[in-house]
């Protein structure tokens, strides 16, 4: 076998061996990496040249949690990447940075080819010389020798890269386990850009119910309204979800604007839907009772509720206390 054969098996045996490391690195990435990694790539759209990862900012801290969520659910890289751009004004995409123990480890098989190849063509420039009468031996063996130095060097890469992938991906290497957090922890300002840039995806639904809640709970009608709305006319949205957000546009309507009737309807529609629903069927009893004044009807619902034995204890003594009240005779209360 020629010297130049020779020379080009060990560079094929060497750029086989890096890019294998590679892939041996590329398929060992932990959620907790891979969040890490898409946050790198993406600038905060309210900081100076910082990506979401770096920086301390509501919106960038917002931005992250969504990238944890959506990583838990399975979503790709792409997916995730294009949500962000397409749900933030001003985020764009960073290139992708390489620091600590992951460039040491990308870098590794590129150090190994070029020693490879350094090695390889210093060899073919400087012929052996014979020393102490045994050249012929020393010419024989320099080539399997330095094919042993880059498998050895080769061996030692895998060998300390497959000890730091193992420490980062067990559990008690200091890294925690994936947390996903809830959206308590996202502003509104952050889920009504994500709901509007999600408008057409059936899964936004939950993330607009629970900003729907938000100002509901605050008595913020007005912007609750809307995404409200927005379920219950939604072809995807589940029965739960359907049902909830017609039992709030009935709720709303009769609180907000008085409207009896319509808020009756809504609450019908709620139980075409889920026919045992507890609040529908309650606060379709307190419209009746406060609103239409049919305390016959009314109490019929109120007793419906108290049949579920697995009713909550202080939802009971409630429903309980306005039957009492509505079957004596008494006043709205």
């Amino acid at each position: 076998m020629s010297e130049r054969v020779k020379n080009a098996i060990f560079a094929a045996i060497t750029l086989a061996m890096a890019v294998a490391l590679i892939v041996l690195v590329a398929t060992n990435e932990t959620p907790d990496d891979r969040v890490e990694r898409i946050g790198a790539l993406i600038k905060c759209p309210v900081c100076q040249g910082e990506s979401i990862g770096d920086s301390p900012a509501p919106m960038a801290t917002d931005m992250m949690t969504l990238v944890e969520e959506r990583v838990a659910s399975g979503a790709t890289d792409e997916e995730i990447i294009s949500e962000l751009l397409g749900s933030f004004t001003g985020a764009l995409l960073l290139d992708p940075p390489a620091s600590g123990t992951t460039l040491a480890l990308w870098l590794a098989p590129l150090v190994a080819l070029a020693l490879g190849i350094t090695v390889v063509v210093w060899w073919k420039s400087h012929p052996g010389r014979p020393q102490s009468g045994d050249g012929p031996l020393w010419n024989r063996t320099r080539s399997p020798i330095g094919g042993l130095i880059l498998i050895g060097g080769f061996v030692a890469i895998v060998v300390v890269a497959g000890t730091m992938l193992q420490d980062r991906a067990s559990p008690n290497a200091g890294a925690a386990d994936v947390n996903v957090e809830d959206l308590d922890d996202v502003s509104n300002e952050t889920m009504e850009a994500v709901v509007a840039a999600n408008r057409d995806i059936p899964q936004i639904n939950g993330m607009r119910l629970a900003l729907a809640e938000r100002y509901f709970q605050a008595g913020d009608y007005r912007s609750a309204f809307p995404h409200y709305l927005e379920v219950a006319q939604s072809g995807a949205a589940t029965d739960a979800e359907a049902t909830t957000a017609l039992i709030r546009l009935a709720w709303m309507a009769y609180d907000g604007n008085g409207e009896v009737e319509a808020a009756i309807a809504l609450f019908d529609q709620a139980l075409e839907i889920s026919p045992d629903s507890e609040a529908a069927q309650y606060l379709k009893g307190q419209v009746l009772w406060c609103g239409a004044g049919e305390s016959e009807e009314a109490s019929a619902l109120f007793r419906s509720v108290l049949d579920n034995e697995g009713l909550d204890p202080s939802t009971r003594r409630e429903v309980e206390a306005d039957l009492e009240l509505v079957t004596s005779g008494e006043g709205c209360a």
